[in-house]
């Protein structure tokens, strides 16, 4: 059995289009890829992301609603994946879209969208501190009605634990950071920073698993940039690859979550506009990809898709259409057969996997 953390917002309820949603939801999902119970978590506001420790002893969240503080959560994980509130702190500014861990798990890193901002917090025995560290981004880029100021939108460690790599989405920027092993301070490695294509909007980024390369989702061209990766002269890019199927026809598309496999050999990234999930073939060896497949996410925008850690199973949530999707994934052609599809509570927009 599969356990897997739901968070839906709670910000944009519309009571007449379905079930309102509440915050956190746990999912039962079967060997067969078949959702077989949900349940309420945890009654929070808008959680925007998860993190998971390595011990999957804790999980937190970060929250993003409009007109309101973002606020960091943190929970002990139960033996069937029930969740015990520990800690919670307001962050500096508004809402957080994005949150994560150092390689020791010592510290969280969290971005702040509307605010340009990322902040370091020390952790201790579940227990959130004040923040130590924030560093705010400035500028703009071409694409006006969405970059008209810096908006950073997530923080991806390297391989080797060494950098922290910011995607800000209003500067068209790959913001590089060493996180202070002793104070969590956040130090800028400006050496590091990487230019990326104007009006490319970079979102999230993975690494492969080599530590060679680097792919960004890019949410205002449609692009994936494959860049190389070297610790000591940072990234250059290689290639920038359409995330659109040939025939998609709508000009407004705009990728969200992008995963890679362990053996690094397939990627994955979801359309909100087209609503597929794009299925790429990666060369290990060159970092080059090539996209093999789209298959719809039956629904509309698909903001947040995960593998399940055995990436057996890719299991989807579209935002606008309130349902889950999940897939069977061809462990050797890394295409998808989906096995089940569910109606969720209003706006399901970030998963996690307890395994």
């Amino acid at each position: 059995m599969y356990t897997v953390y739901l968070g839906c917002y709670t910000h944009q309820n519309a009571s007449q289009d379905g079930e309102n949603s509440q915050g956190i939801y746990l999912l039962k999902i079967d060997e067969n890829g078949i959702l077989k119970d949900r349940q309420l978590a945890s009654v929070v506001t808008s959680p925007s992301y998860f993190y998971l420790t390595k011990d999957r002893s804790k999980l937190f969240a970060v929250t993003e609603a409009p007109d309101e503080k973002g606020k960091i959560l943190c929970y002990a994980v139960g033996d069937q994946g029930e969740l015990t509130l520990l800690s919670e702190r307001i962050a500096a500014g508004g809402g957080l879209c994005h949150v994560m861990m150092d390689p020791e798990e010592k510290y969280l890193v969290v971005t702040c969208y509307g605010d340009a901002t990322i902040q370091s917090y020390p952790v201790e025995n579940g227990q959130i501190t004040p923040m130590f560290s924030l560093r705010h981004h400035m500028g703009s880029g071409p694409v006006l009605e969405r970059q008209e100021a810096a908006h950073t939108h997530s923080v991806t460690m390297t391989p080797d634990g060494e950098y922290a790599v910011v995607c800000d989405l209003g500067t068209d920027m790959l913001n590089v950071y060493t996180i202070g092993e002793e104070s969590g301070k956040l130090h800028r490695a400006r050496k590091l920073n990487f230019a990326c294509p104007p009006g490319c909007g970079p979102r999230h980024m993975v690494f492969s698993p080599n530590g060679k390369f680097a792919y960004v989702a890019c949410e205002l061209s449609s692009e994936i940039l494959v860049l190389s990766y070297d610790r000591e002269e940072g990234f250059e890019l290689i290639s920038k690859v359409s995330t659109l199927s040939p025939e998609y026809g709508v000009n407004h598309n705009y990728p969200a979550a992008i995963r890679i496999t362990k053996d690094g050999r397939f990627i994955y990234l979801s359309n909100r506009g087209e609503d597929t999930i794009a299925i790429f073939k990666a060369d290990p060896e060159t970092g080059n990809i090539a996209l093999q497949m789209s298959a719809s996410t039956r629904g509309w925008y698909p903001r947040d898709f995960i593998l399940t850690k055995d990436e057996k199973f890719l299991i989807a949530a579209n935002q606008l259409s309130d349902n889950l999707v999940i897939y069977e994934r061809d462990l050797r052609t890394g295409l998808l057969s989906l096995t089940d599809e569910k109606p969720m509570p209003q706006k399901p927009i970030v998963l996690e996997e307890l395994a």
